[in-house]
């Protein structure tokens, strides 16, 4: 996949070079046609020829022409550098660079969002999302970070979701294009703020979109059409007295004022009728071909191929869609103050706008948002398809309605950590209860966050970072970066509490779906004593309904618990080792307790402690 990236983006930067010459050269010869144009103009005025003013007309219409290519050649441009910027990013996730994309999802992150959101890095800084998402639409973004939390990923199975996120994984075009599109919106939006700073954010639209909707009027106003009438009916009448009667060549510049006197004027009223070309116009060419990019690739995946016929078998959404693109190319003349100047001047070209926009909304309200939610969709799938992108996964074997709770990987590993140095771990844990011990930074936290990130990964249908990952269908519980609420007079020590009486309640409530209970460092924030009290009562209550538990812990006291049934519980651990006199960790699990402590090791590496 990497070497594939890497001459992708040679090709493009190839082409990104040719296209910049041509733009240069067509901006060079617009300018020289522009300055023809005008001395025709000077020379029709002040000769009155009829020859003369057919070759103003032909600059003129030459001049439009060189416009719109150099527009279309912008556009390429645009369109490379979106495709440039995508591959680039593809390539900084075989690497530590992802951790600076500026979308990791932290927007998503409130206090109702799920403990494991925090505890896994599911959202927020140098998270799965972060490291995944391809999404570029809000509506693509929340429909992620739902799915990642767990809250919600539609009414599909995990084996439909898992066919199409494999599909996706093998489409590599597809995929790249199609981002590169979405890429080429945000990009696009960013610019046209730069030349047009009176244009709100998209964001700040958003808001607006309510106001705009409720004094949008019902009908256009009848005073629009003879403004369409009259701006370029006195202007022609003005040049035809210029030249046939003589006249002072002065008037053409006073109708000419007054023509963008009388369309520039009641810009409040033409806003109204144009905001969903303000709000989608100049996006909505990029909109059309995403839709066009899902209609026309072949799926053979079930759910893939329900958005592809939603495309196809929504009535006229594509032409749709299409005609805004094309009332939003005419709109962004604006951005060229001169040529809007003269346009508006001469034939009230706002108000021609105005009457598109009207026509598009009346006959197709709600087009745009179903589009945007097909277009979420695919985003939402194909993010998830950027794992297997970039790391070595497999398909997981989910045991739904098993009463078989135990778990069995095969160089399961991390996502997030940094793929050169990753260390790998086998495990076969079948207890209800098992009890992690080992010592500081030999790896205890990150065994429980890998398997439990990769369960989230199978849950949402994706592939998992392992060789063999099979587990049962769970509800997935954390207690592990708990954290006191100051504000809310709550200790670190009673938020741990609340998070295992979350548990506990839960499988009291004699669940179909058995419960996962990963529990870092239990009660850590309270005295020995207590502590160990308080772990083998939560840990017995836990253990004893349909549930598995896995623990962490320093105390070795809790390596001895029985289960209610009487069975003892599993004991796993981690180990350092000295080498040269310096410590080392391997980071694998092995059975049974550990034997062996480094906390004044740590200690005197840190200085803290001489001897």
């Amino acid at each position: 996949m990497k070497d594939i990236l890497i001459e992708e983006k040679k090709k493009v930067e190839r082409q990104r070079l040719q296209l910049d010459r041509a733009f240069s050269r067509v901006a060079g010869v617009r300018l020289v046609i522009f300055f023809i144009a005008v001395v025709f103009l000077f020379l029709a005025i002040k000769y009155k020829s009829f020859l003369v003013i057919a070759l103003f007309v032909l600059a003129v219409a030459g001049f439009v022409a060189l416009v719109r290519y150099h527009g279309r050649v912008d556009e390429n441009l645009l369109g490379l550098k979106a495709k440039s910027t995508v591959i680039n990013r593809f390539l900084m996730r075989f690497s530590e660079e992802w951790r600076e994309f500026k979308n990791d999802g932290s927007e998503f992150i409130t206090k109702e969002t799920p403990s494991i959101a925090h505890d896994l890095d599911l959202l927020g800084k140098s998270s799965l999302f972060q490291l995944i998402n391809v999404a570029h639409t809000t509506e693509g973004k929340t429909k992620l970070a739902n799915t990642l939390t767990l809250t919600g990923a539609g009414d599909s199975s995990i084996e439909d979701r898992f066919e199409a996120i494999t599909e996706l994984k093998e489409k590599t075009g597809f995929v790249l294009d199609f981002e590169a599109t979405s890429e080429r919106i945000v990009q696009r939006i960013e610019r046209d703020n730069l030349r047009r700073p009176d244009l709100n954010e998209e964001d700040e639209e958003e808001q607006k979109k309510d106001e705009q909707k409720n004094t949008r009027p019902d009908s256009f106003p009848f005073w629009m059409y003879l403004m369409m009438l009259i701006v370029p009916t006195i202007n022609i009448l003005a040049i035809s007295l210029v030249l046939i009667k003589d006249l002072n060549p002065s008037l053409i510049i006073i109708t000419f004022i007054a023509g963008m006197v009388m369309t520039w004027g009641p810009q409040g009223a033409i806003e109204a009728l144009v905001a969903p070309v303000i709000k989608y116009g100049r996006v909505a060419g990029d909109y059309h071909k995403l839709l066009k990019l899902i209609g026309e690739e072949e799926f053979s995946s079930s759910l893939l191929k329900k958005i592809n016929e939603r495309v196809k078998g929504h009535d006229g959404i594509l032409s749709a869609i299409s005609s805004l693109g094309t009332i939003g190319a005419f709109n962004n003349i604006a951005f060229n103050p001169l040529v809007h100047m003269i346009l508006s001047g001469f034939f009230g070209w706002d108000y021609f706008i105005a009457l598109a926009a009207y026509k598009w909304s009346s006959k197709n309200e709600g087009v745009f948002e179903e589009s945007l939610d097909i277009i979420s969709d695919v985003e939402e799938l194909m993010s998830l398809s950027v794992l297997s992108m970039v790391r070595k996964t497999v398909k997981p074997v989910i045991r739904k309605g098993s009463s078989d709770l135990g778990l069995e990987m095969k160089s399961v590993y991390h996502p997030l950590l940094n793929q050169q140095t990753v260390i790998s771990n086998d495990a076969k844990l079948t207890g209800s209860l098992t009890v992690i011990t080992g010592s500081n930074m030999s790896g205890k936290t990150t065994f429980l966050r890998t398997i439990a990130l990769n369960m989230v990964l199978a849950f949402t249908g994706s592939p998992v970072c392992a060789e063999y990952f099979s587990v049962p269908f769970m509800r997935v519980f954390t207690s592990m970066r708990v954290m006191d609420d100051v504000s809310g007079g709550i200790s670190t020590f009673y938020a741990e509490i609340l998070r295992i009486k979350e548990m506990a309640e839960y499988v009291e409530s004699n669940p179909k779906v058995p419960a996962l209970c990963l529990i870092d460092e239990i009660f850590k924030g309270t005295n020995s004593a207590d502590r160990i009290v308080g772990s083998k009562e939560a840990l017995s209550k836990l253990s004893a309904g349909n549930a598995m538990v896995i623990v962490t812990t320093h105390d070795f006291e809790l390596c001895e618990l029985k289960t209610q049934s009487g069975a003892d519980v599993d004991n796993y651990h981690f180990e350092e080792y000295y080498k040269n006199n310096t410590l080392k960790f391997d980071y694998k699990i092995k059975d049974g307790r550990c034997t062996t402590r480094n906390a004044m090791a740590i200690l005197k590496m840190a200085g803290l402690v001489q001897n």
